[in-house]
């Protein structure tokens, strides 16, 4: 951990989990961007906003001077960025009819022009294989030129985090001092020893969450989840058994449309995940709080949201390189 509290700024920030996880760290975030209205509610419930810290919706609008602090004093950008998959010509100038390449410019340019010590960005692991390699490849020769030393790795919630969650994503990290690039290195597998069940609460849950003759797939998903130590999947026509003993990756899409939904047995049938679980399976502790919102909105953003003890060792690791 630092020894001294460094300043971080939370790009498309979601609900917080990379703030929680960098303030574990010994960060103070002192900048928060979120374009959605209801991730931006639980994160406010969450994280009220506070008297210095300033609170801006859309990265594409962000400006240098919205930061709360001169070029080059600013410690960490943190950004978990949208995962659509970019062509290289959008990423070079911007998709007029899709944002995706708009956001990257828009982080190359902060980079350049708010000058952070270092940054920590996060995706999919299926980035790295878009168009054979080629758009990973143009990213980094990118984020490079602005003047940072770089180090990439694909990291597993399950292998690294002690997380009983299958989630495989890439962090790209980068410094702009050379010394601290080179003190710098990604957290080392662990070994997992927690289990699904430490993440689903106990007894029985909310009647709503249980499959019944409201689901016209109750019978066929009834007869095939049959383990009480297996979370299984509903893939929209079949159920798909997880053999990892972990919970398949968490989606933004899973409990809407009746896709990705994650499924276990307990006492009293076959039910989904309830959103505390989701957010168990994300590791977020126990007092972080759920507004009262639809379900869908919340399985969404704990969806979209980051593995905190995952992101927090790698904060502290970035915290320690910068902190020599």
């Amino acid at each position: 951990m630092a020894k001294e509290k460094f300043t971080f700024a939370d790009l498309f920030a979601g609900i917080g989990g990379m703030r929680i996880a960098f303030e574990r760290a010994g960060g103070e975030c002192v900048l928060t961007c979120e374009i959605n209205d209801n991730a931006l509610k639980t994160y406010e419930y969450n994280f009220p906003p506070s008297k210095g810290h300033v609170t801006v919706k859309d990265v594409i609008k962000l400006q240098a001077s919205d930061f709360p602090s001169k070029p080059g004093e600013l410690g960490v950008i943190v950004a978990g960025f949208p995962c659509q998959p970019y062509s290289i010509a959008g990423l070079r100038k911007g998709l007029e009819d899709d944002r995706g390449g708009e956001i990257f410019t828009s982080l190359l340019r902060l980079l350049k022009t708010v000058k952070p010590k270092a940054f920590l960005l996060e995706n999919v692991k299926g980035i790295k294989s878009h168009d054979g390699g080629a758009t990973f490849k143009y990213m980094l020769e990118e984020l490079a030129s602005q003047g940072y030393h770089l180090k990439s790795e694909t990291l597993n919630s399950k292998d690294h985090a002690n997380i009983p969650q299958n989630r495989e994503r890439v962090f790209i990290v980068g410094f702009r001092s050379p010394e601290a690039a080179d003190r710098f290195s990604f957290p080392k597998p662990k070994p997992l020893t927690t289990t699904i069940h430490d993440c689903l609460e106990p007894g029985s849950v909310d009647a709503k969450y249980y499959y019944d003759d409201r689901y016209s797939v109750s019978e066929e998903i009834v007869k095939q989840v049959t383990k009480r130590d297996t979370v299984y999947q509903w893939r929209r026509q079949y159920v798909r058994e997880n053999k990892s003993n972990a919970c398949p990756t968490l989606t933004a899409n899973m409990g809407s449309g009746g896709h990705n939904v994650p499924l276990v047995r307990d006492s009293k049938g076959v039910r989904k995940l309830t959103p505390r679980e989701t957010a168990n399976f994300q590791g977020f502790p126990s007092t972080f709080k759920l507004p009262a919102m639809a379900p869908s909105h919340l399985y969404h953003q704990f969806g979209n949201s980051v593995t905190v003890p995952l992101i927090e060792r790698i904060a502290k690791q970035i915290a320690s390189a910068l902190d020599e």
